[in-house]
């Protein structure tokens, strides 16, 4: 036995044990290795993820992105001078920040509040938090606001970035403002131009030249008039070089110290919008053609289950291109079938969503509130004036200021159930006889003649507040292609879009003036017919602008309905061009030699090339034409048809 385990048996010595507590502590005093963090400094309170293009103006200012080495014991004070010493404008906040964590996606990406724990930030969580290093964190400021004017080259904050002279002017910084004062002072800066500094001094600094007038030395040779004398900043009012004034502004805009104009918070591919056809313009350039948003609908019930189909489909987003199939047709979607479905969905919510005569409110559905409907309804009409669909053109304009500033404003509110309250109310003598009506509004006041302006205030602002979720949810829906900041920036350049003006519905004349027709040689017989077709379709479109349709009736034939039958939307069109370019091709069939052996036939449209063919053999009085066109637009809707 001693011969086979001889260490057993040796001087009677056992095997040394190893408790479990010692080795959980030597596990414990394992060294932790520090692991290194990328964080960014933002400017101010902001829910969003700044863009990549922003990310140059947060560095010149002394924010934006850096990367710090954490150990796992370091405490919330630590971290908070560590991140004073990387930002020193941290100071200012006093500890009046938090770290948010940006969620999944692409562009600007919303972000969370980090939460603390009881001792607040520490190494360990942070690691845990950002996936040992592999996720940036964001630093919110909650009251302050940081200053986004460059810093000169020789702040502190860019001391540890490396650093290079201009070949042309001889100014130090750092190489990222290099990349861009290079574009400037190359272009600008000729052999016969000297720039210098007030001091004599050969070390220019190339952001205080954005910020200080600096005198221009030229030959007289060289010199041209147009350079002569100043230019004054529209922003600052303080007057620069003509050479450095378009430095200087590119600079200007981006500063925090004046916020009271929105256009100023806004990216600089913006500021050309100056009209209507420029946002449409503009939300179009947005779309972004990587994937299609594909739907599959019904057209028996497209509007509720459009709506349900949005919400669910999750391959792709309404920022992609919409591609929409009806199902059981052959149709391929090259924009007609997504102009229809979008004339459709835009009307739908009009009808469902929102109540009013001509200029509507939301709606006070809690049920389409909880099912987020409002959401998908700004997402469809984002996508709607994007793709090519109609504008909702509906909306009261205390709505729209809504949306644009987040404050109601008492701007004709027009309730249908409080309208008439209202009216009694501003013509009432005695208030007696409202006081129920006055109190279910909220009104908590005294009930006079000399209180009644207040008692109209609390009626109106009653009507807004309740309201007020479903206008917030929409405006979420609207933050597709970055729409809500755009309105707030343009405000009076979007507002048509929304509010209720002039009736701008297709009328008889804009389907006429657009016609194209294919006539054959004139003078002869088939001559002769076309034109009395052309006539017949012209007094039908007059008749049916005349006539007064039934409100309640869905069937009722009119004039966008025909234009929607013919090309797939029942609007005008936005853009001016397609304006210009729209014609509706208009050709005749004589003979019905696809068709032997039968008694009727319809006219036949095809939406993608916006064509309409007329049977001219079984239209051949007004009243023959009226029902054959009737019977093909209420069923002839599909392309399911021989």
């Amino acid at each position: 036995m001693f011969g086979s385990f001889p260490g057993l048996f040796r001087n009677g010595r056992k095997r040394p044990s190893t408790s479990v507590s010692s080795r959980f502590a030597s596990l414990s005093n394992k060294k932790w290795k520090p692991f290194d963090l990328s964080i960014f400094l933002l400017s101010s309170n902001d829910e969003l993820t700044p863009l990549p293009s922003d990310e140059l103006a947060f560095m010149q200012a002394g924010l934006g992105k850096r990367t710090v080495s954490l150990d796992r014991d370091l405490t919330h004070v630590e971290l908070s001078r560590l991140l004073q010493a990387t930002y020193p404008k941290m100071v200012e906040l006093q500890d009046r920040w938090l770290l948010y964590k940006a969620g999944g996606g692409n562009g600007r990406r919303k972000m969370s509040a980090i939460p603390l724990e009881a001792e607040g930030y520490t190494g360990a969580m942070l690691r845990k938090v950002s996936g040992g290093g592999k996720s940036t964190l964001y630093i919110v400021p909650l009251q302050d606001e940081l200053d986004l004017s460059p810093l000169p080259a020789n702040a502190p904050e860019f001391a540890l970035m490396p650093k290079a002279s201009c070949k042309h002017c001889f100014a130090e910084m750092p190489l990222q403002m290099l990349a861009l004062h290079d574009c400037k002072c190359a272009s600008h800066t000729s052999p016969d131009l000297e720039i210098i500094s007030d001091d004599d001094d050969d070390d220019v600094q190339f952001p205080e030249v954005l910020q200080t007038p600096v005198p221009v030395q030229m030959t007289e040779e060289d010199h041209c008039p147009q350079q002569k004398g100043d230019v004054q900043c529209p922003i600052c009012g303080i007057s620069f070089p003509v050479l450095l004034i378009e430095e200087h502004a590119s600079h200007c805009g981006q500063r925090t110290e004046d916020t009271t104009s929105p256009e100023r918070e806004l990216h600089p591919e913006t500021d050309d919008i100056s009209c209507e056809e420029d946002v449409i313009m503009w939300l179009k350039s947005k779309v972004d053609t990587s994937k299609t948003f594909e739907l599959c609908v019904s057209r028996d019930n497209m509007f509720e289950r459009g709506l349900k189909l949005w919400k669910r489909n999750k391959k792709a987003t309404p920022i992609n291109p919409l591609r929409i199939k009806f199902l059981g047709e052959a149709g391929i979607d090259t924009g007609a079938l997504r102009k229809e479905f979008l004339t459709t969905m835009v009307s739908g919510i009009e009808q469902r969503l929102f109540e009013g005569v001509k200029s509507k409110m939301p709606k006070y559905s809690v049920n389409d509130f909880d099912e987020e409907l409002f959401r998908i309804a700004g997402e469809i009409f984002a996508t709607s004036i994007a793709q090519g669909g109609p504008a909702p053109r509906f909306l009261q304009r205390w709505c729209y200021n809504f949306l644009v500033s987040g404050k109601l404003s008492l701007d004709q509110v027009r309730d249908p159930s409080l309208s008439p309250l209202i009216t009694t109310v501003a013509e009432a003598s005695d208030m007696t006889d409202y006081i129920a009506d006055i109190m279910d509004c909220g009104y908590t006041g005294k009930i006079d003649m000399e209180h009644k302006e207040n008692i109209l205030r609390a009626i109106g602002l009653h009507v807004m507040t309740k309201r007020m979720p479903m206008l917030q949810q929409l405006r979420e829906g609207l933050d597709l292609y970055g729409f809500s900041q755009v309105m707030q920036a343009k405000t009076e350049e979007c507002r048509s879009l929304f509010v209720a003006g002039d009736d701008e519905s297709v009328d008889s004349y804009y389907i006429t003036s657009h016609l194209a027709p294919v006539m054959s040689e004139r003078g002869c017989n088939k001559h002769h017919k076309e034109t009395q077709i052309l006539e017949h379709f012209q007094d039908f479109l007059h008749e049916l602008e005349v006539a007064e349709p039934d409100a309640t009736s869905e069937d009722i034939t009119t004039v966008p309905s025909v234009m929607q039958w013919i090309t797939g939307q029942a609007h005008r069109h936005l853009l001016l061009s397609d304006r210009q370019n729209f014609k509706i091709t208009v050709k005749f069939d004589h003979d019905c030699h696809k068709m032997p052996n039968h008694t009727i036939c319809y006219p036949t449209v095809s939406a993608c090339t916006d064509t309409i063919t007329f049977p001219v053999a079984h239209m051949s009085d007004y009243e023959s034409f009226k029902n054959v066109m009737t019977t093909a637009i209420k069923y002839g809707a599909g392309f399911d048809r021989a």
